[in-house]
């Protein structure tokens, strides 16, 4: 039996225990109890940390980020059907798709992704959805019906396939009619709008909310319309956005990728996000019928959306969830236990007075480890005078001159694309290179991961992690950072961050001080297989320094726990590592599988 015979099979067998469970009541049991769908096994291939590395993954979160959709059009590549678009925007990633109703379903059906489909099919749909972990953010529809039936089986289908928002022409006939089935369906409609705005806000005028505009920036810029001066017209009014630039105003213009253009796309979503447009859909249009045309506005449109983003960040920094937390929110005990563990003599002497920036921004609430870390720092400073810690999370610390006060900086958990200033990763970088010192703990790896250059510094990008004892071994016990540990193994409990392969942490680039012990420590993630958690060469560093230029770095991915906060050996080896940063302590940074060679 040929390979794609077993594939026909296999689709429709899945969809018809979709169809058995619908048919059995999956809105609810026999005593009228909800009933959770049956399980689907994951095959996504979407890379970890993928949420935090890009803006168009992180954005539905409206704590963090913006509340916006962002999505894939799967009719983008010219051939793809729209099964096969999902795995590819499974691997780019997008969490979220625009579906086309003119699109072939799959190469097992054959048929345009419309309301035609019948039952086994459409629960295929919704499978295939499910186990690439994918959601259809809008359904465009060219004509969505002459007649009352044919309109509401575009509903119907829409519905059967958890479709949100129907995007369609703004020529279509009878509004109110839409008006009503949107309300009735609870799917809103977004009417498009290539040319001046005024004439679709004019059509709406007296319908619901359900009913809106979809904004096609490059039509837009095409009618000669700015996007924000479009914006300023539609409000909240507003629904959905194709995101696509042309090189110039009116018919002379071409499409270029989104901010190479004259649409004004950054500018748009900027003043879309200071003007508190919620639940947005956005579609990144693609430059051509390719693949490699479609990464081309993928990757500008992340870069698009820096002045957005870093708004956002700014906002946050205002708000209670971004200022330093310190000792205060600790209890007595708490505070007790770590002064207990703080040594009161540094292992070096300062070659001169040290300033020490310290900094715990995050884009949500927060490790709750991060207090024991700021109070510990405090602590090591009042009591060995080893340097003077400013907390901050002032993003203008960071900047030329201002950050050529401080010997060194020191990330607290920092997570999240929290540096989107170019100025601030300019500055960050050249005072690095220049001779500064940066250290970091935990979640730092998680943070600006779409700043190549920062995961490079740092060592580390992402990884796989859960709260397990391992058992660690000390790799370089000369390193006065390890003196505090001796040279024996020993069991420690932490959040453990597994790097993967194509993360930049190696021996090639990093000096590692400490790993786990494979041989002695169960390397096993929850008892199951997981290509996440496993890395080819087992190597797991959990600590490290790097010389960066003429400046110095060390990072951690520990600290998870409050052990690292509580015991001398930890808090030794956290004052060893600043007074490294700070250019007091030296320590071999040459890369270990150098080292091991030259051994």
């Amino acid at each position: 039996m040929s390979t794609r015979v077993c594939a026909v099979i296999f689709f429709f067998a899945m969809a018809a225990g979709a169809v058995d469970f619908a048919q059995q009541g999956g809105r609810g049991g026999p005593g009228g109890a909800p009933q959770q769908p049956p399980p689907v096994p994951s095959v996504s291939k979407r890379p970890n940390g993928g949420g935090l590395a890009t803006i168009r993954m992180g954005a539905p979160d409206n704590s963090m980020w913006f509340g916006w959709r962002v999505a894939m059009p799967t009719a983008a590549v010219k051939g793809m059907t729209f099964s096969d678009a999902l795995a590819k925007a499974d691997v780019i990633p997008f969490p979220s798709v625009e579906a086309s109703s003119t699109q072939i379903t799959s190469f097992e059906v054959p048929k345009p992704l419309d309301q035609r489909l019948q039952a086994n099919e459409r629960a295929a749909v919704v499978y295939r959805l499910r186990e690439l972990a994918e959601s259809i953010a809008a359904y465009r529809v060219d004509s969505i019906g002459t007649d009352s039936a044919m309109r509401r089986r575009v509903f119907e289908f829409a519905k059967s396939i958890n479709v949100p928002l129907l995007v369609t022409s703004a020529d279509s006939a009878n509004l109110a009619e839409l008006d009503k089935l949107a309300q009735e369906f609870e799917i809103n409609v977004a009417l498009e709008s290539k040319g001046d705005p005024k004439t679709v806000m004019a059509a709406l005028e007296g319908r619901s909310k359900r009913l809106g505009v979809s904004a096609h920036l490059g039509g837009w810029a095409q009618a000669g319309i700015k996007a924000v001066n479009g914006l300023a017209l539609v409000k909240d009014r507003l629904l959905h956005v194709t995101a696509s630039d042309r090189s110039a105003p009116g018919a002379r213009g071409r499409v270029v990728p989104l901010g190479e253009g004259a649409a004004g796309v950054a500018d748009f979503f900027l003043a879309a996000y200071e003007g508190g447009i919620t639940s947005l859909t956005v579609t990144v249009e693609s430059t051509g019928a390719t693949e490699a045309d479609m990464m081309k506005n993928v990757n500008a449109f992340e870069r698009v959306m820096w002045p957005a983003m870093s708004a956002r960040v700014n906002a946050m920094l205002k708000t209670p969830a971004g200022q330093i937390r310190g000792g205060d929110r600790l209890d007595a005990a708490m505070r007790a236990e770590i002064d207990a563990a703080i040594p009161r003599q540094a292992p070096a002497k300062p070659a001169k007075p040290r300033k020490l920036l310290v900094t715990d921004i995050q884009m949500y609430s927060g490790h709750s480890t991060i207090p024991h870390g700021n109070y510990m720092i405090e602590l090591m400073a009042k009591y060995t005078g080893a340097f003077n810690a400013t907390f901050s999370n002032d993003p203008a610390m960071l900047k030329y001159p201002k950050i050529k006060e401080f010997d060194a900086v020191f990330f607290n958990n920092v997570c999240g694309m929290v540096h989107n200033d170019p100025e601030v990763r300019e500055s960050l970088l050249r005072y690095i290179r220049e001779g500064g010192g940066l250290g970091g703990n935990h979640a730092v790896t998680y943070a600006n991961l779409n700043w190549p250059e920062f995961a490079d510094m740092m060592g580390g990008w992402a990884g796989q992690h859960r709260v397990e004892e391992q058992v660690l071994k000390v790799e370089d016990a000369t390193s006065p950072l390890m003196k505090p540990f001796g040279s024996e193994p020993f069991t420690h409990t932490d959040e453990f961050y597994i790097f993967p392969p194509y993360s930049p942490y190696s021996r090639e680039k990093q000096h590692v001080l400490m790993s786990i012990d494979v041989e002695k420590s169960d390397r096993g993630f929850g008892g199951r297989f997981s290509e996440l958690s496993t890395r080819p060469d087992q190597d797991y560093g959990v600590a490290w320094v790097k010389g960066y230029g003429k400046g110095r770095t060390y990072f951690t991915p520990l600290g998870h726990t409050t052990i690292m906060y509580t015991d001398k050996r930890w808090t030794g080896h956290l004052l060893a590592a600043i007074q490294y940063i700070l250019g007091d302590l030296p320590t071999d940074e040459t890369p270990s599988a150098k080292a091991r060679k030259t051994n």
